[in-house]
């Protein structure tokens, strides 16, 4: 197996503090100086981009296509799914990706819901997702150690049979089992707090055990200035939760990249070898 490096492509402020903001410069900005990294080093990615990202910044996104790079659906709003009605989830969904079909000139195999947010409604979300024509979604945390959490869901990759007999690929976000427990260690913050020498390890462990690493990031995790050169007022624990690690994000992430063989996310969701999962009632 190998490492599936996916970006949730996204605006900070508008993400974490009010979706109601506007996408900002600073987001491109940061998108671009990863592509760049990306680019230096010859690597692919899985992007889930975020509609309002894409109608702001077309031309990252059109360069995202043209440099190899996947581009999935993050939705097009940032609004968490259990926040919406079914209606409201499948035209979010569908708006996104015809707006990625139309820019990247490829069609949109995945989905990826605002913070993980699919796993709480999952029952109808992922029915909706896989009449709309994606073949994959990666929004479970296969985890207790998350709001959004499903510790009822497997740590792997599995095909999930939905009630309507429709089928869609689950791609979990990377946990680790220790103590007993599963704790999640895919990315975003985990990596900013985790030390190198163990991200080698749990990620070297799970590959080792030739199973999938599904691994995230934002770009804005490479902008360690962002938070103290905010125009918003920013809750001293949101302060502390979203900024710590940032400084030394970047170097981490180069070094997981330089060290293990990675693929895109659609490849593995065609790979067709996954289990049959009949979906679960949500805890």
């Amino acid at each position: 197996m190998s490492l599936v490096l996916t970006v949730d492509v996204e605006d900070w402020a508008q993400s974490t503090l009010d979706p109601g903001l506007p996408i900002t410069d600073r987001a491109q900005r940061n998108t671009e100086r990863l592509l760049d990294l990306l680019a230096q080093r010859e690597r692919r990615v899985t992007c889930f981009v975020l509609g309002l990202f894409a109608r702001s910044f077309p031309e990252t996104v059109r360069r995202m296509a043209r440099e190899g790079h996947e581009v999935a659906s993050h939705g097009f709003g940032h609004v968490n799914a259990f926040e919406q009605t079914p209606e409201v989830f499948r035209e979010d969904v569908r708006r996104a990706k015809e707006l990625l079909e139309d820019l990247s000139g490829a069609r949109v195999e995945g989905y990826r819901g605002p913070d993980y947010s699919v796993g709480r409604v999952a029952e109808w979300a992922l029915e909706i997702l896989a009449e709309e024509g994606y073949t994959y979604d990666s929004s479970i945390v296969p985890s207790r150690h998350s709001r959004n959490g499903r510790p009822d869901w497997p740590a792997d990759p599995v095909c999930v049979v939905l009630p309507s007999g429709n089928e869609i690929v689950e791609l979990p976000v990377a946990t680790t089992d220790l103590l007993g427990r599963r704790w999640p260690v895919a990315g975003g913050g985990y990596h900013r707090l985790l030390p190198w020498w163990v991200i080698r390890r749990v990620v070297g462990g799970t590959l080792g055990a030739g199973r999938c690493f599904v691994a995230y990031c934002h770009p804005y995790e490479f902008d360690p200035a962002e938070l103290a050169e905010s125009p918003f007022e920013i809750p001293w624990k949101t302060r502390l939760h979203q900024g710590l690690g940032r400084r030394g994000f970047e170097e981490k992430f180069v070094r997981m990249i330089e060290t293990f063989p990675s693929t895109l996310a659609c490849r593995v969701a065609k790979e067709g070898s996954w289990g049959r999962f009949p979906l679960p009632t949500s805890k």
